[in-house]
């Protein structure tokens, strides 16, 4: 059986010190890449190319195993992990301009911005299941 999840969390929430800056989660992501046993303990070999992507190999815990990783960045906005076992883990980093949302106005909570992203999603989901009841798709 596979799970799939999303997790969505406060970079910078109340009390948090320092606070983390978007270039530097985006560099720390990176460095996660590139370290991952740094991040993930269990991680007990580690081996990085890095050319056009970074790819990786590790093995977790005791397995003899080994899990090749493949990372993919796109502009400060989002990696991706891509594991030659089928999994893949996102890595999203929220930017300061929000389409709809002036550069010069306060950005939308999480929880907003949330509600927004869930509406639109719903919408799309209602959209094609018409499409599909429609024989359009």
């Amino acid at each position: 059986m596979s799970a799939e999840f999303a997790v969505t969390r406060s970079v910078n929430p109340r009390g948090a010190e320092p606070a983390i800056a978007e270039e530097q989660l985006w560099k720390g992501f990176h460095y996660k890449a590139r370290n991952p046993a740094v991040f993930i303990p269990i991680i007990s070999l580690t081996k990085v190319d890095e050319g056009d992507k970074i790819v990786g190999e590790v093995r977790f815990g005791h397995s003899p195993d080994v899990v090749s990783e493949t990372f993919e960045a796109h502009a400060a906005t989002i990696m991706y992990c891509e594991m030659d076992t089928g999994k893949r883990v996102t890595n999203l980093v929220p930017t300061t301009i929000l389409p709809g949302v002036a550069t010069d106005q306060p950005k939308p909570s999480a929880k907003e911005l949330n509600g927004n992203i869930e509406k639109t999603l719903d919408d799309a989901i209602a959209l094609v299941r018409r499409m599909v009841k429609e024989g359009k798709l």
